[in-house]
């Protein structure tokens, strides 16, 4: 295994599964990535339709406000990895569906193992809500270790 990498978020438990995927690393002396996946970052602006040709003051705003999110889950990575030793370690900010683009970098990046957390959910909110991990776990085509980890 020469390449690992790690999906975090940005819950306490990020420390725990960076952690592991970095001692895994160094045993197997790989390369490392952390990833973090900002989800539909639309949802965090509001969208309006131009209307009467008044576009409104939100759209510049938007555009700042993806950036900024964006902006800010780098500042996390790079603190994680400064954080645990690792400096220089590789980092990666996706947008998107979180499942889809974790599975998506892995693939790309040529990872051997993909490392992730899972939070401890009711049975009631993976049935509403889904679980990250679960689907991860039932369509990476690479070994996936998975941490568990309760918040």
């Amino acid at each position: 295994m020469k390449k690992i990498c790690i999906a975090l978020d940005t819950s306490p438990s990020a420390k725990k599964i960076a952690q592991t995927g970095l001692n895994y690393a160094k045993a197997l002396k790989a390369e490392v990535v952390f990833i973090h996946v900002v989800y539909d970052a639309g949802l965090y602006v509001n969208r309006y339709d131009p209307i009467m040709n008044y576009n409104g003051f939100l759209v510049n705003q938007n555009i700042k406000i993806v950036e900024s999110l964006e902006k800010e889950a780098k500042s996390f990575l790079n603190s994680t990895a400064k954080y645990l030793g690792e400096p220089t370690t590789e980092v990666k900010v996706l947008d998107g569906n979180p499942e889809y683009e974790i599975l998506n970098f892995a693939k790309e990046w040529n990872a051997d193992l993909l490392v992730i957390g899972t939070h401890s959910h009711s049975f009631l909110e993976d049935v509403f809500m889904g679980n990250i991990a679960t689907s991860i776990v039932k369509n990476s085509k690479i070994p996936t270790l998975v941490i568990p980890v309760k918040n």
